[in-house]
């Protein structure tokens, strides 16, 4: 069993560099990871990529009423 199996995950600044990094390595050890980025192309093309384990949202954590 993956160490992080049902556990889920949210990820700011998922869609590139460290973020990336770091949904790749939760999914592989089984969370269900949220993409949080602005970058929306990117985050879309990762989720997609990951299939079930992740799920893309567009965000600017600078902005509370987005978070």
């Amino acid at each position: 069993m993956a160490e992080l199996e049902g556990k889920v995950a949210v990820i700011t600044g998922g869609a590139s560099g460290i973020g990336e990094a770091s949904v790749r390595l939760f999914v592989d050890e089984g969370a269900k990871v949220v993409i949080a980025d602005m970058q929306r192309e990117r985050g879309k093309a990762l989720a997609a990529e990951l299939g079930d384990g992740a799920e893309f949202v567009s965000c600017e954590v600078r902005q509370e009423e987005q978070v």
